[in-house]
């Protein structure tokens, strides 16, 4: 649903896409084992040249090792370390994200990879304050009011909803979804029921955006609590639960499943199983929501990396572009819905605003770090 000249074209083999990944990955890592070779130059070089050799290698290896592999698996440059050595706590956000000067660290090195606890902020963020998104400045926090459409209609009511990692984990291998109690505990919060004033020729679309990682399809036998699982991959689900009320006041639901990748496919799994568990949630919330229903997840074509680092990048900027479509659903031919017309054009318009592909990573990047310290400033002095 991207611009197709922006997507970069993998074979349909999943295998061989997750195979090219890896060995992305892999020459990365390489590349910072280069790295750590001797700076002496090659035997026979004369003085002066050697020395210009040993300055330039000296250099590049600088470079290199400012965003090296770390023998972990993730991307963590020397700022990364630093903030590890001197790890402190710099903000607690709503007293929910808390985020510390290693998690600010992974923003301000280009090749590392975002972690939940900055997934969770930057989500909580944008659930709370939505106009941080670069051309959102009449985007409401919350309820959505309906407006005009050009065609003399109305648009559907929109409710946002973006759920903490931590929460997606802890929905996948611990809750019990046979314990209505528990059940009902967890979803009571997500505040699922149309408003009481819903007009009957209205559709009420709750939206909610759903971080996944590749650990949420591992089984729940094994799964430790507490302990990272080992995924390696972010990517977004949006689910629409879309309520038409009826004139004598009858409510029934149609829920939609839309995964958005930046390495096309190699999510699906994990957002399949995600899919069918919030599914099976719901089933205790709706009682027009048939028992034996497929879940269906649709993969929408989206902004690929060309990278093995910027995956939570991308989750947060697909996020982000959604936002902003639900506010300005100009182009939408579906009456607020996700259709591919409406994608297409937003991630374009996002993507222009936020100075292209090229520099969009490091513009988010930048946003978001600017936001921690502005907002830690406050924290601190309080």
């Amino acid at each position: 649903m991207a611009m197709s000249s922006t997507v970069v074209n993998f074979s349909s083999d999943r295998h061989l896409r997750t195979i090219l990944l890896l060995l992305l990955r892999y020459s990365e890592r390489c590349s910072a084992m280069f790295a750590d070779q001797s700076d002496a130059g090659p035997a026979g070089m004369s003085t002066c040249s050697a020395k210009r050799g040993k300055e330039k290698r000296k250099e590049e290896k600088g470079r290199r090792k400012s965003c090296a592999f770390a023998l972990s698996g993730c991307h963590h440059c020397s700022r990364a370390n630093n903030a590890k050595m001197t790890n402190k706590l710099i903000l607690n956000y709503l007293g929910d994200a808390v985020i510390y000067s290693s998690d600010l660290a992974l923003l301000d090195c280009p090749n590392s990879w975002l972690n939940s606890d900055l997934i969770h902020f930057h989500f909580l963020r944008l659930q709370n304050e939505p106009n941080l998104v670069v051309g959102s400045d009449d985007v409401k926090s919350g309820k959505e009011d309906a407006t005009a459409d050009s065609r003399g209609g109305e648009y559907s009511n929109i409710d946002y909803l973006f759920l903490d990692p931590t929460v997606i984990s802890f929905i996948m291998h611990q809750l019990d979804d046979t314990d209505e109690d528990e059940v009902s505990s967890l979803t009571s919060a997500w505040n699922l029921s149309p408003p009481n004033n819903a007009d009957a020729t209205q559709q009420n679309i709750k939206r909610i955006f759903l971080p996944i990682n590749d650990e949420h399809q591992s089984s729940r036998m094994n799964y430790t609590p507490g302990q990272h699982a080992g995924g390696s991959h972010w990517s977004l689900l949006v689910i629409d639960i879309i309520t038409t009320t009826s004139k004598n006041n009858e409510t029934k639901q149609e829920i939609q499943f839309h995964s958005f990748d930046s390495h096309h496919g190699y999510n699906i799994s994990a957002a399949k199983a995600v899919a069918n568990k919030m599914y099976s949630l719901f089933q205790h919330h709706y009682s027009s929501l048939k028992k034996d229903a497929s879940v269906n997840v649709i993969e929408c074509q989206a902004l690929q990396q060309n990278n093995g680092y910027d995956c939570g990048v991308y989750t947060l900027g697909f996020a982000e572009a959604l936002l902003r479509l639900s506010n300005d659903r100009s182009g939408s031919s579906n009456n607020g819905l996700l259709d591919e017309k409406a994608i297409e054009a937003a991630f374009t318009s996002y993507m222009n605003d936020m100075g292209g592909q090229v520099h969009f990573a490091s513009n988010l990047r930048k946003r978001i770090g600017d936001d921690i310290r502005k907002l830690a400033a406050g924290y601190q002095q309080s």
